[in-house]
């Protein structure tokens, strides 16, 4: 699976390169980019969705292992003396 590229985008809303300050307005409002990011052809975005939540779940897992492992290292340690 290929990373997407990164895009700059320029959300100035009008205000020409250069400007010292706005222009007057009574509100801010910003450019709307419509789309986003697009599923890869051929792959649903459920599928996806489940792959990620399944590797949250195998990432929050191994680190509560590790936590519980060393808590165990530390208490034996502790009782040993």
């Amino acid at each position: 699976m290929s990373k997407p590229s990164l895009q700059l985008i320029h959300c100035s809303n009008g205000i020409p390169p250069g400007a010292r300050r706005r222009q007057n307005g009574r509100s801010f409002r910003p450019v709307v980019i419509d789309g986003g990011m697009r599923p890869a052809p051929g792959e649903h975005s459920w599928k996806t969705a489940l792959e990620l939540f399944d590797l949250g779940l195998t990432v929050f897992y191994g680190n509560y292992f590790a936590f519980l492992e060393a808590n165990m290292i530390i208490l034996n340690g502790l009782n040993s003396d």
